[in-house]
């Protein structure tokens, strides 16, 4: 038996932790601490211990597909390639728009950006991460250190390895404030907890900013998925200037720094207009679309995927060789551990083969000579050991509209958020972590947390099912109860696990009104 140990990057979180691959007999079959990893010290989350689960997924794609009728037939790269060729060559500039994952390598998104902009002209490029929220101060280590820290939303669950140098402060004497919706497990360690009303967390993270003391504060905040997510961050940047304190936003994807810095950021409001006529969309589960044409490339048959007119299959993290951008700006390798399927790539080397049967040669012979095409001055052996951190920039937030108080009623006399949780991932993250058994084993599917006293009201039990109805739909789930939820709010977290998404519920705000029943058993 040939044993190896091959270190890479989390696919997870904009964390960046490490860890290493267990590889057997030329196989990943589990993981095992990097002790040198200068984000997290050899620790990882659930997440990160179970990542390797989804490399040898039952699940994975490993033949490209073209959709014959309403069916998707597999066919062979070559026929898929043209047909693709064939298609976008009647797409002209900003009819066509591709959206890459944030998961994604920095390679994977160079070289789809010249898909998109070299090659089919378009404006239209962008990923997950681009919501406007660009902060990025110190480095995760050095969070330890603060002597105040303002912690905004559950960090304990979204992004875990950062609210352990949190931990590490307060063990050092620092005061940790935190603001979230109801008694968190991030709430729990807090020195004091500023407790905002579900649609009003700008206006708590003000009134928590007037507790912030000392000389070495720092805000952070754990992006999520939600169209409020700019205005919490804009909230807590004023909070983090008005204080002279450092604001760092982890983003909730494992390269969604790089894809900011590399320009995966435009508008997803202009992008998913209707004047979008072809998506092109590396990685990402953004549900059913639909348009004129639809090309996937994913490693798994996504929601998007299905209602493709191809789908080619590509590598995951264990796979390639390429860098991710963690939230510190830090710059690290993630490395091949085993060779995919035949015929199953990079992203980037889809993209160089589309561009390719367009009549277009990015000229690219390896991952890194993709990564040196932006990064000039850089090499993988430079960022081997510790990585390499970028320059320090100066935090923005977009404009956005403000955010207000849910208001219930009698129809909906619930206040419905949505939030993390440690076992499953958001978007394309929720779509790895569903292929990862253990943590599936551990949440099967999505579930809300109520307040006992609704639960009581409601005449309802542990486990009990429910049916959670707001203005956009109804969804049934199990109940969790506990006394942690305050009375008239209900939480179910944000991620997606078969066919149900909290998202169904809400079109990506965090608070909306509901209503809870009991189903039958």
């Amino acid at each position: 038996m040939e044993l190896k140990y091959v270190p890479t990057v989390c696919p997870f979180c904009g964390t960046g932790c490490s860890f290493n691959l267990v590889v057997k007999d030329g196989m990943v079959s589990g993981t095992a601490p990097f002790q040198r990893s200068p984000v997290c010290d050899g620790k990882t989350c659930q997440k990160g211990h179970y990542a390797y689960e989804l490399v040898n997924s039952p699940s994975r794609l490993t033949k490209p597909m073209i959709k014959k009728g309403d069916e998707l037939v597999e066919v062979s790269l070559d026929e898929a390639l043209g047909f693709i060729a064939e298609k976008l060559g009647s797409y002209k500039e900003n009819d066509f728009a591709v959206i890459v994952s944030a998961n994604a390598t920095n390679e994977d998104i160079i070289a789809l950006e010249k898909l998109a902009k070299n090659v089919m002209k378009t404006e239209k490029f962008t990923s997950p991460a681009a919501i406007g929220i660009d902060a990025s101060a110190g480095t995760i280590a050095e969070i330890a250190k603060a002597d105040c820290i303002l912690v905004v939303g559950n960090l304990l669950e979204s992004h875990p390895l950062v609210a352990r140098r949190v931990a590490n402060a307060k063990d050092n004497g620092a005061k940790i404030i935190v603001v979230d919706n109801y008694s968190s497990p991030m709430a729990k360690i807090a020195s004091e907890f500023v407790k905002a009303a579900p649609g009003a967390e700008a206006e708590a993270i003000s009134k928590a900013g007037e507790l912030i003391e000392g000389k070495n504060a720092v805000v952070i905040f754990g992006i999520g998925v939600t169209n409020a997510e700019t205005a919490i961050a804009k909230a807590a940047l004023d909070v983090s200037e008005s204080k002279k304190a450092a604001f760092i936003a982890i983003p909730a994807q494992s390269n969604g720094r790089g894809a900011i810095l590399l320009g995966a950021d435009a508008s997803f409001g202009e992008v998913m207009s209707e004047s979008s006529k072809a998506y092109y969309i590396a990685g990402e589960d953004l549900g059913p679309l639909d348009a004129e044409f639809i090309v996937v490339q994913d490693s798994f048959l996504t929601s998007t995927a299905k209602s493709a007119d191809v789908v080619l299959p590509s590598a995951v993290y264990a796979e390639v060789d390429g860098t991710v951008t963690n939230a510190e700006r830090r710059i690290q390798l993630v490395r091949k551990a085993q060779e995919p399927a035949e015929g199953v790539k990079a992203h980037w080397q889809i993209a160089s083969d589309v561009a390719e049967k367009l009549g277009v040669n990015f000229g690219f012979d390896s991952a890194e000579a993709v990564f040196k095409s932006v990064y000039s001055d850089l090499s993988y052996e430079i960022i081997s050991k510790d990585g390499f951190v970028l320059p320090e920039s100066k935090a923005k937030v977009s404009e956005c509209a403000e955010v207000s108080k849910v208001t219930v009623s009698d129809d909906y006399p619930f206040a419905l958020i949505s939030a993390s949780t440690i076992w499953h991932g958001f978007g394309g993250s929720g779509t790895l972590s569903a292929n990862c058994k253990s943590l599936i084993h551990e949440v099967p599917e999505i579930f809300a947390k109520i307040n006992n006293e609704d639960a009581v009201d409601i005449g309802i039990l542990p486990g009990h099912l429910v049916k959670i109805t707001t203005d956009k739909g109804s969804l049934e789930m199990p109940v969790k109860i506990t006394k942690d939820m305050e009375k008239g709010v209900i939480l179910v977290p944000s991620m997606s696990v078969g066919n149900k998404c909290i998202c169904m519920l809400t079109d990506g705000e965090k608070a909306i009104p509901a209503k809870v029943e009991r189903l039958e058993a």
